[in-house]
């Protein structure tokens, strides 16, 4: 019983290193597309969805879309057990 589980987390651990080693060896081959700051800066000026970094966050406007999110009226979960 004891060799079994010890066979099995070994396969698991040689498994896993398999794994990572392909993984690490796409990524430096440049095959693994990385993300990094330049590329999200990229896709945020593409989306329009970047605000200046200068604007300091309207805390006000912040809280009341909260409250208007939690004061919503929620579908009632059906009955799971039929």
């Amino acid at each position: 019983m004891l060799g079994t589980l010890f066979f099995l987390l070994a396969a698991l651990v040689v498994v896993g290193g398999l794994l990572f080693r392909g993984r690490l060896r796409r990524r430096l081959d440049g095959r693994d597309p990385m993300t990094d700051d330049p590329l999200l800066r990229q896709i945020l000026a593409d989306s329009g969805a970047q605000r200046p970094e200068d604007a300091p966050l309207d805390e006000e406007a912040i809280r009341e879309a909260e409250e208007e999110f939690w004061d919503q009226e929620w579908d009632q979960p059906e009955d799971w057990r039929g």
